[in-house]
């Protein structure tokens, strides 16, 4: 019966009001553990970037050390070193670095030029049918020569026109002579004479003037006559010279514009280089001109300077010199262009034996025999400058030893070699 009491008393205790858990703190604690879950989380990642550079740094350095430890290039080879069975073979020889007076020479580009007097469009004052052409392209003619015809009724009736007009001032002349006569005496009015003398001033004017139209195209008007009254003229030509170019063909209708033919007289053909303005000052009358077909390069030219220009050539910001080809003009027509070189004056400068200067990867060297060894040669770099086709300006980009034997014959073979070696090493 206690028992019982006891239990229900407990029971009623935890039942009551004053016994249930209290859910806001609850909460509370549960809040309070999760703000320091986040504070610990914050921290660590605070810490990891503040470790994140010094990791970096390591890594770097490590890098650093790795590089620093793998090994350097090998430099190029620079000496090779023969047999004396190949210097014998090779046919080495030598020469040395002389001081050369050497033409300083300007490059320039060109083409070849006819003065506008040496040339002629050849056309007709009068238009006309072509009825005959008396030459071909290339043929050689002289200053007067008939190098086509042309046929029009309009030529027959500017004749006849001239005839006319000169047997009436015939009549007007002799009636002009007899009322001055007659006006002298007092015999005729003043008006008759006045009269006789306009009609004969006029009639000479015209007859003049036909006179001139028929010497321009050709005819003689001093020779026409009626029975000689022809339709067609001839065409002659203004200079000598050859037929460059036939623009017509027979039957054609020309009339005062059009372009028959052109003769050019090459023989005047003279050489246009072109400078820059900072070469100017450079270039005087009588330098020599060497120059060269640019599609033909095998065979070579000269020009003396006669002329330099006084204004640009259009835009391209040159100036026109003018030169007289001197010597063979064979295979030269106006048109072509050529490379050219102006020879400016002489240097005395450090050169060696073209064939002594070889080309590898884009620079220029030359071997030197090496002190005290007789078949070791050493590559010395060089710059190359003017040259006259057997010697050639150098400039040796490292020291060269005073008296240096430079090989003259066989460098091409031993840069091989060297090559060679450099390629196995």
């Amino acid at each position: 019966m206690q028992q019982s009491i006891a239990f229900k008393l407990t029971t009623l205790d935890l039942k009551s009001p004053g016994h249930f858990p209290d859910t806001k703190k609850i909460f509370r604690m549960k809040k309070n553990k999760s703000i320091a879950a986040l504070s610990r989380f914050f921290m660590l990642a605070a810490f990891g970037i503040f470790l994140l550079p010094a990791c970096d740094k390591t890594r770097s350095e490590t890098a650093q050390e790795a590089t620093d430890e793998e090994p350097a290039p090998e430099a190029e080879a620079s000496a090779v070193t023969i047999t004396k069975e190949q210097f014998a073979s090779l046919g080495i020889q030598f020469g040395n670095i002389e001081q050369k007076n050497l033409s300083s020479v300007l490059k320039a580009t060109g083409n070849l030029r006819v003065p506008p007097q040496n040339k002629a469009n050849i056309t007709s004052i009068l238009g006309g049918t072509v009825r005959q052409i008396l030459v071909k392209e290339g043929d050689r003619v002289r200053a007067g020569q008939t190098l086509l015809t042309l046929v029009n009724p309009a030529f027959v009736k500017m004749q006849e026109e001239y005839l006319d007009a000169t047997a009436q001032l015939a009549y007007a002349e002799a009636d002009y002579a007899r009322q001055k006569e007659l006006s002298d005496k007092n015999v005729a009015a003043q008006k008759t004479f006045q009269q006789a003398e306009s009609n004969y001033k006029s009639l000479k004017a015209k007859s003049g003037s036909l006179k001139n139209q028929l010497n321009l195209v050709g005819i003689k008007a001093e020779n026409l006559t009626s029975e000689n009254i022809s339709a067609v003229i001839s065409v002659p030509s203004p200079i000598a010279g050859n037929v460059s170019e036939i623009s017509v063909n027979i039957g054609a209708t020309a009339d005062a514009t059009t372009y028959l033919m052109d003769i050019i007289d090459n023989s005047h053909l003279h050489l246009d280089v072109y400078m820059f303005e900072q070469d100017l000052p450079k270039i005087k009358n009588n330098q020599v001109i060497d120059f060269s077909l640019t599609n033909l390069p095998g065979k070579n030219y000269t020009a003396k300077i006669f002329s330099i220009g006084s204004a640009f050539e259009g835009e391209s910001k040159t100036v026109p010199i003018h030169a007289e080809i001197t010597g063979d003009k064979s295979g030269l027509i106006e048109g072509m262009n050529v490379t050219a070189g102006v020879n400016i004056g002489n240097n005395l400068t450090s050169a060696v034996l073209s064939n002594a200067i070889i080309s590898h990867a884009g620079n220029d060297y030359v071997f030197i025999q090496s002190a005290g060894k007789e078949f070791s040669f050493q590559k010395i770099q060089v710059k190359k400058g003017v040259s006259d086709g057997n010697f050639t300006e150098i400039t040796p980009l490292q020291e060269v030893p005073g008296h240096a034997k430079v090989v003259t014959n066989g460098a091409f073979y031993l840069m091989a070699m060297l090559t060679n070696v450099g390629e196995e090493e």
